[in-house]
């Protein structure tokens, strides 16, 4: 380094020594300067701004005019003077002099310097740079005792006074200056800490320790002085100080000014910083010195102390401070606070605080969370694989991988606490739980030109883009241009500090609401710039670009920002043009997010505003990049190619998406002319935006989809290679004529093919192959593959790697096939050379334990393959064979690394997009969890086993994640000295898995190995094998012998079938479980082989429930084959029913068992206590009756018969009333409605049961049970109504006595408002509504009082009024139903909407105590006791696909919502927002084409065709090619993201297809365009109007012959394969889940057909043979269709064949042609 280098860091010091020794000692100066090559005049030029001050100080003229020569820039000495640097420390010199007047002896000096200084005025010569005079005596007062600072502090106070003077004011204004300090300080600390930061952040060969240090002092002394006024720069000045934290030398002055800091500003400005300043503390401790660390004590006792208050309140958001243990004084009081929040309360002040923008907070937070997931892992885990996940799960996911990505760059430690955080939690099942980040976006529809939507874009970008980058900017030139930027920015949006102080003039401010509306620490961060004064003194360099731009050795971000600023300087518009040159200052040296961000904007702003030439650039542009090939080999090249095309993406995405916007704006604007007279608007603006769109749609067009598809491929964006092949597809479809070389469908369909392979979507693969005519092998090959059937693909591999036995490829698939079907013997036995197959057989190896050749495989792996998951899982797994603990931990760390640097915010955009990174994790987590080191021998292994065991079940439907894990425990327990029993049942839970998912091979083999383990339980399995073969002799024969033998008496842990047997406690464990199992499945299987007597058969049942009391299963069993026996009596004639049947013994076992089942567990709630209910009810009615003579005549049998019934019903009396005290009121929850519909039952005693049951569920769930017993009490019927004002009644008395177990509630309180709210909430279903007002007031025309508005009742939403069921058995009683935090009633909105239908409903708005308003449905004049109980049944439809593996992987669902009957004729329906009916999304789409249905003229067509059926081609021929699909369009229209576009449509398929099963099987007819509605937000199917249900539909005038809507228009919107394919497999799998659960929905269909409040039949128009008329007939009809049984059909049809048979009938012209006209059947 040059000696000018080495000594810049003293010249601050030097310099002044030098000037003050010229005379006395000469020739130091002469020395130093020959020591740096120049004269002394140079020195003095080259040290200026430090020997200038005091030149004029000691009015040394001629070394003055010296300097002046040695710069040799012709300046004068007044502008030498006038430089900032120069001027600064001349005036931080001469105000602090001693003086009686210090204005005029400073202006004497400088007149002195130079008589250019005549007519200034020092005010002036202030104002010209006062932030840079205060960081020069604020530095002066470093070193300075008291008394030099006192007059440091009176410059200062000159200074402000200086600064705020104005030309007409005096001198003796500054006598006022003390006030002006703060003041001062307030407008200038930005510019100050920007000089403090330079300083302190330069690197350390830079600034000396000792610079850096007088900087901290500075700061120190700005804070003392100005006090609360610095908090605009508390980001900065906290930046500082922590960054000289990490400074050795710097520590102790950087605690002291941190000290100074919180004690000299307010609570307001301290507090917000609190968990910051812990945080920091807290990690740094160990760095500190022993007197730093009785600074750091200092600074948190006084914050303890000061502010107590605030950290108790706030204390879930207060990092802990029993890591240091010289801290724990402070933290007792704060953990015997903290202590009483509940886990999830815990586990949402993690999630929140990991959102922190403080790194060191974050940091902080999940080191705190570490320790706290490995003691709590069970709620999380318990949580995510109940019915309703708790949201806290994946709230806390998002934060961390938010955190993850954000804070990846400041170092390996977030990304290793927030990987180890991920294991912890485990990787989830999307498909229930999932975390979508939220992007906010933004369209700019008027091209910058209307000023509203400009400022909305400004404050978005400020918000979003630039004050992100300014807070993570790192250094303080970067960060200079940001704060410019956002200066200027909130000067165009016309905000300044009158927005913060709310003066008076801010109250009508017009962008008020707009500050506001941004979060407070975004106000915080800009609220400085509202009136700084930053100054930008370059313009940029305008140049023009050579188009294209892009070339391969240009980097995507240099590409980027070439091409952004080049469009940035050709903004076109006023606003665009003050905008635009703003942002192009921050381009260059920022973050590509800026760049990135401002790409579409500037772009769209060009293409519609410029000459077309223009346009035509971007294009070329857009084209230069996705046409481009990169080199083969280079891999850096396509990972710039692919961010390149990434840009492309973005950029094709937000143009589609305005065009879609702006045609809708313009439709709108359109219509609304066409509605009022007088043009709203003149033509030639439209005529203006119509050319806009046209412009967009051809650049648009000018990018071919084939180019775009392609290049999509390989960036693995496969949604959005679909959507353009599939548009790409529509357009030759459309043509009637095809170019010569032009592709055929066909040939499209097969590259359409090629994308799906990329995807796990096999359904469409599947769809696709049904429109290729003929499959080559390939394609069945791809099929078999993408549907699993892997053994079918490896054959055929086997067969082709014997012809090429040295193809690479094939190897590759063929191992594949055999990893899948885990078969890794097979693997293991290939000869593997090829480096790239590593992987495949080291995994192999591992699994299976083959030591040797894992050790082999691995001294032969590459380097670049040791990144690969699979070799880093087996080098750990070696170094634990190896007893290299220390090797394993670094192994494990060091793949952690590598996943958590592969996260990116597009791969963590949700759960699901991320699934295989969070399963490495989870991996991870559980190798550490099972490889401890071997000297930790205390450790819970039972815990630890269960824990694994809730772990394996998260990943839900994922069975191959399954057996990966199970795979890797295996491995890892072998050589962790595990136990073997806990080997075997990994390997059980191996084969429970394989049998399940159909690979029997995997499946025996696993069953083998449990074996060779000892594992006697392995019989079971084995059986069940062989009974899934169809051995069922043989299975039956095996399990006889394995119970004969006693083969289950020494092994008794988690092989189980049920987690409820492995979770159940250690007294439960001691009876034989696993027995107990195997009976009952001998008994099931003996049942339904039909070769065994009855009564052995429910001696089975039995013994299989005394052999394990406490089993939930085995009691539901055995009261299902009792119920089974009991349908079985009931179907025979009455002389041959047996004497239990009629005395109802058969129904009291029944009872009594499925009351035992309730008594150990909820997971068969559905199909028993409906049932149990039905029965006791039923016979409870029976008993008050005397005994039928069709049973016999004689007088002693019937006495006999009756005596009997009553001590059977006393019996089942009993034992009612036993559960009925045992069980949780949450059990009887479930079925409330069924409960209450039967509260008039006529047997006392029953009634005297129902009574108690109605009084235990609403006294412990009042806030939502109350609802449904209020509607009886308001009931029609007088004696219903007496009777449920009785158990109000005994509610009131209850909880007068203590005995309410509500809680903290008031039950009596809560009564009364609650009637007062239900008998308001009828006014408003009832009030007559005069005239046709879309707009009513509730207070005004309906007479609602908002005084009795404030409920602590739930609102009733599905939410709130469902109650959630434990997933562990022995959590029964301690179980919470509902959430503590549930949203209650705060009040009602005014405004009332009323739709426009018959009955007039209406849409009010709850205001919730959550702050958010609930929409619901005040409907009058309609029983909505039917659409509750129909709710329930989909309910119980959804818990039973969410069960099912396949179901749940595809999310199939039907879309349910909360409906709360008022009394018989008025209740409340959940609003559902951005709901759109299929006929208006219709009729709009042809209205934009020109299309409008002629309905007279169709209806005579129509009828035609029903005189004469064989015109149906007026139909296929006329009618339907006038209405040509559109429906796809809204897809496209509504979802312009590739990736959200393929999602809505998957889901849109799906739930069309699960609702038309399910609507098929209820006979629900009516499904014309108003009854079906689509989710905007989701594309998901939702129906309304259940009134036409069992075939009611057959009995219209017209018929309806069609099972379910399955239109033209709805079959396009599929995809291009339309019904084939995803639709199809949805149907198959819902009825296939249908059939499986036969017994619970006839069971729930039961508990409504046959209540006798409601008519669930309904009046029918006509009698039609096969429409049911009776309960019973109607079950035997939903049971038939069930079962596959078409209509007038005695054999049952397949589930293929049904769904087969069911959508010709949909699809038939003729069935559609027969459709009354208003269902519009061409539509």
């Amino acid at each position: 380094m040059p000696i000018v280098g080495l000594l810049s860091p003293f010249w601050r010091s030097i310099a002044p020594n030098v000037v003050k020794s010229l005379h006395s000692r000469p020739q130091i100066a002469q020395l130093l300067s020959d020591l740096l090559g120049v004269t002394v005049a140079g020195f003095l030029a080259l040290t200026q701004s430090y020997t200038l001050p005091y030149l004029i100080l000691y009015q040394k003229q001629s070394l003055i005019l010296r300097i002046l020569q040695a710069r040799g820039d012709g300046s004068t000495v007044q502008s030498m003077c006038l430089e900032n640097a120069n001027l600064a420390s001349t005036l931080a010199l001469l105000l602090v002099q001693q003086s009686n007047d210090i204005e005029t002896s400073t202006l004497t000096l400088l007149r002195h310097a130079s008589a250019e200084f005549g007519g200034v005025d020092l005010a002036d010569l202030v104002r010209s740079g006062p932030f840079y005079i205060a960081f020069e005596l604020l530095l002066s007062a470093a070193d300075e005792d008291a008394g030099a600072r006192a007059k440091i502090h009176q410059a200062i106070h000159l200074l402000a006074t200086l600064t705020h003077r104005r030309g007409t004011q005096s001198k003796s204004s500054s006598a006022s200056a003390g006030g002006m300090v703060g003041a001062f300080f307030q407008t200038h600390v930005l510019g100050i800490m920007s000089h403090f930061a330079e300083v302190i952040n330069a690197p350390r060969e830079g600034q000396l320790a000792i610079e850096k240090k007088r900087c901290l002092k500075g700061i120190e002394e700005m804070i003392r002085l100005a006090k609360q006024h610095v908090a605009n720069a508390l980001p900065q000045i906290c930046a500082c100080l922590q960054s000289a934290l990490e400074i050795a030398e710097l520590r102790l002055q950087a605690l002291s000014t941190w000290m100074t800091m919180v004690a000299s500003l307010g609570d307001d400005d301290v507090e917000p910083m609190i968990d910051s300043i812990f945080s920091i503390i807290v990690q740094s401790w160990d760095n500190f010195s022993p007197i730093a660390k009785e600074q750091a004590s200092a600074i948190i006792e006084h914050l303890v102390n000061r502010h107590r208050q605030y950290i108790l309140e706030n204390v879930d958001r207060v990092p802990s401070l029993s890591s240091v243990m010289e801290l724990g004084k402070f933290e007792t009081e704060i953990e015997k606070v903290r202590a009483r929040l509940d886990i999830r309360q815990r586990y949402l002040a993690y999630s929140t605080r990991c959102r922190h923008e403080n790194v060191t907070v974050v940091r902080q937070t999940l080191a705190e969370l570490l320790p706290y997931l490995k003691q709590n892992q069970s709620f999380i885990h318990l949580s995510a694989v109940s019915e309703q996940p708790d949201p806290v799960i994946p709230d806390l996911l998002r934060s961390i991988l938010d955190a993850c990505v954000k804070f990846a760059e400041t170092g390996p430690d977030i990304s290793r606490l927030c990987s180890e955080c991920i294991g912890l939690i485990g990787c989830s099942d999307p498909n229930r739980v999932e975390a979508l980040r939220e992007d906010r976006e933004v369209v700019v529809l008027s091209n910058f030109d209307r000023a509203d939507e400009t400022i909305d874009w400004v404050m978005f970008f400020v918000q979003d883009i630039v004050v992100k980058a300014f807070m993570s900017a790192t250094n303080t030139k970067g960060q200079g241009f940001l704060a410019w930027a956002m200066q200027e920015l909130l000067k165009i949006c016309d905000l300044d500090t009158s927005v913060v102080y709310r003066t008076r003039d801010a109250q009508n401010h017009p962008n008020l609401r707009r500050w506001y509306s941004l979060p407070e620490s975004v106000r915080n961060t800009l609220t400085p710039f509202l009136n700084s004064k930053y100054v930008v003194s370059t313009a940029v360099a305008k140049q023009e670009c050579q188009y294209p731009i892009f070339s391969p050795q240009l980097s995507h971000g240099t590409w980027l920002r070439t091409f952004v600023t080049d469009l940035l300087q050709k903004g076109i518009g006023d606003n665009a043009r003050m905008i635009f040159p703003v942002c192009a200052r921050i381009i260059r040296s920022q973050d590509i997010s800026i760049a990135s961000f401002l790409l579409p904007f500037v772009a769209l702003n060009v293409v519609i505003g410029a000459d077309e030439q223009q346009a035509e650039r971007i294009g070329q542009e857009m084209l230069s990049v996705l046409q481009h090939q990169a080199s083969q080999g280079s891999q850096a090249e396509k990972e710039n190619l692919r961010l390149c095309s990434e840009t492309v993406f973005h950029l094709l995405d937000y143009l589609s998406r305005w065009m879609q916007e702006k045609k809708k704006e313009l439709a709108s604007i359109k219509a609304h002319a066409g509605r009022h007279t007088g043009r709203l608007q003149a033509d030639d603006d439209l005529a203006l935006e119509t050319a806009q769109i046209r412009r967009v749609e051809k650049l648009l067009s000018s990018i071919p989809a084939e180019d775009i598809s392609r290049r999509a491929i390989e960036c693995k964006s496969f949604a959005r290679a679909l959507f353009h092949w599939e548009q790409h597809i529509r357009q030759v479809r459309d043509k009637k004529h095809t170019r010569p070389g032009q592709p055929t469908l066909e040939a499209l369909f097969e590259r359409l093919q090629d994308i799906y392979t990329q995807i796990d979507e096999p359904d469409g693969i599947e769809g696709i192959s049904a429109h290729l005519h003929v499959l080559n092998i390939d394609q069945q090959i791809l099929e078999h593959r993408k549907a699993g059937r892997w053994t079918a693909a490896q054959s055929w591999y086997e067969l082709r790697l014997a012809e090429q036995p040295d193809d690479l490829e094939i190897q590759a698939s063929l191992l594949a096939c055999l990893k899948e079907s885990g078969q890794h013997e097979g693997m293991n036995d290939l000869a593997i050379k090829a480096p790239r197959l590593l992987p495949f057989v080291v995994e192999a190896a591992w699994n299976v334990g083959k030591w040797s050749l894992l050790e082999k495989h691995l001294s032969r792996c590459p380097d670049r393959l040791k990144e690969d998951f699979n070799v880093g899982v087996g080098q750990a797994l070696l170094n634990l064979r190896q007893e290299d603990h220390d090797g394993f931990i670094s192994n494990v760390d060091r793949m952690r690394g590598g996943i958590a640097n592969s996260l990116s915010r597009p791969t963590t955009a949700s759960l699901q997009t991320c699934h295989d990174q969070l399963l490495k994790f989870h991996v991870l987590s559980e190798m550490e969890l099972i490889g401890r080191k071997p000297e930790i021998l205390d450790f819970d292994r039972s815990g630890l086993l269960e824990a694994l065991d809730r772990r394996l079940e998260v990943l839900g439907a994922f069975l191959a994640d399954k057996q990966y894990l199970l795979g890797v425990r295996r491995a890892t327990m072998r050589l962790s000295g595990f136990p073997r029993e806990d080997m075997a049942s990994a390997w059980l839970t191996t084969a429970k898995l394989a049998r399940k998912g159909g690979f029997v091979h995997q499946s025996f083999n696993a069953v083998l190995h449990a074996s060779q383990l000892g594992a006697e339980s392995a019989t079971i399995e084995h059986s069940r094998l062989l009974w899934k073969e169809g051995q069922h002799r043989k299975a039956i024969q095996s399990l006889e012998g394995a119970i004969a033998v006693n083969a289950f008496k020494s092994y008794n842990r988690s092989t189980t079938e049920d987690a409820s047997v492995s979770l159940a406690s250690g007294a439960d464990k001691q009876q034989n479980t696993l027995q107990a199992r195997a009976t009952l499945l001998l008994a099931k299987w003996l049942d339904s082989a039909g070769q065994t007597q009855s009564q052995s058969i429910t001696e089975k049942y039995r013994e299989a429930a005394n052999l394990f009391m406490r089993w939930e299963k085995g009691h539901y069993y055995l009261g299902r084959h009792y119920d089974k026996l009991l349908a079985s009596e009931k179907a025979l004639p009455p002389h041959k029913q047996a004497m239990p049947f009629i005395t109802g013994e058969t129904a009291k076992l029944v009872v009594q068992n499925y009351l035992r089942s309730l008594g150990f567990g909820a997971k068969y709630i559905f199909q028993t206590l409906p049932r149990l209910l039905t029965l006791w009810l039923d016979l409870g009615s029976e008993a008050t009756r005397p005994i039928d003579p069709k049973y016999g005549q004689k007088e002693e049998f019937r006495k006999r018969a009756s005596a009997d019934r009553k001590e059977q019903m006393q019996q089942l009396h009993v034992a009612l009333k036993k559960y009925q005290a045992k069980l949780p009121a949450f059990v009887f929850y479930t079925a409330l409605p069924q409960i209450v519909a039967r509260i008039c039952h006529p047997n006392k005693e029953v009634f005297a049961i129902l009574q108690t049951i109605i009084v235990k569920v609403v006294s412990t769930h009042p806030q939502q049970a109350l609802w449904t017993l209020l509607a009886v009490v308001k009931s029609s019927n007088k004696d219903r109504a007496a009777r449920g004002a009785t158990c109000l009644s005994m509610i009131k008395e209850q909880a007068k006595r203590g005995g309410g177990g509500a809680g903290n509630l008031d039950l009596k309180s809560l009564i009364s408002q609650g009637q007062k709210l239900s008998e308001q909430l009828l006014g408003v279903c009832e009030g007559e509504i005069h005239g046709k007002p879309t707009n009513i007031s509730l207070s005004k025309d309906l007479g609602f009082t908002q005084k009795s508005a404030s409920c602590p009742m739930v609102v009733p939403l599905e939410k709130t009024l469902t109650a959630s069921l434990p997933t562990v058995p022995d959590r029964m009683r301690g179980h919470k139903a509902f959430s503590r935090d549930t949203v209650t009633i705060s009040g009602f909105l005014d405004e009332v909407l009323v739709l426009n239908s018959l009955q007039r409903p209406r849409k009010i708005t709850v205001r919730g105590s959550d702050g958010r308003s609930y929409g619901l449905l005040c409907k009058p004049k309609d029983d909505l006791r039917k659409d509750q109980r129909l709710m329930e049944f989909n309910a119980m439809i959804n818990r039973s696909l969410k069960r099912d593996a396949d179901s749940s992987k595809r999310q199939l669902y039907i879309k349910t919502y909360a409906v709360t009957p008022l009394n018989e004729e008025c209740g409340l329906i959940e609003w559902v927002d951005g709901l759109k009916t299929m006929r208006d999304i219709l009729l709009k789409l042809y209205r934009s084409k020109s299309i409008t249905p002629n309905y007279a003229e169709l209806r005579i067509l129509l009828d035609e065709i029903a005189a004469d059926p064989s015109k149906i081609s007026i139909f296929t021929d006329k009618i339907l090619p006038s209405f040509p699909p559109v429906f796809h369009e809204w897809f496209v229209e509504m979802f312009p993201d590739p990736g959200a576009w393929f999602a809505s449509r998957l889901r849109y398929t799906r739930s069309c297809a699960v609702m038309s099963m399910v609507g098929m099987v209820l006979g629900l007819g009516d499904r014309h365009g108003e009854n079906i509605l689509f989710e905007e937000g989701t594309g998901g199917t939702f129906h309304v109007d259940f009134n036409c249900l069992f075939d009611k539909g057959l009995t219209f005038d017209k018929p309806e012959m069609v099972p379910f809507r399955l239109t033209r228009n709805m079959v396009d919107a599929f995809g291009v394969y339309g019904y084939e394919g995803p639709f199809r497999k949805a149907c198959e799998l819902t009825l296939r889940i249908l059939r499986q659960n036969e017994d619970t929905l006839m069971t729930i269909l039961e508990t409504f057909v046959y209540d006798p409040t409601t008519d669930f039949i309904g009046k029918k128009k006509r009698h039609t043979v096969d429409v049911p008329d009776t309960p019973q007939e109607v079950l035997d009809s939903v049971r038939g269709k069930v079962r596959g049984l078409l209509r007038g059909e005695s054999v049952p049809l397949s589930v293929e064949g049904h769904v087969h048979e069911l959508i010709q009938q949909a699809v038939s012209p003729a069935n559609l042609a027969a459709m009354y006209i208003g269902w519009c059947a061409f539509l």
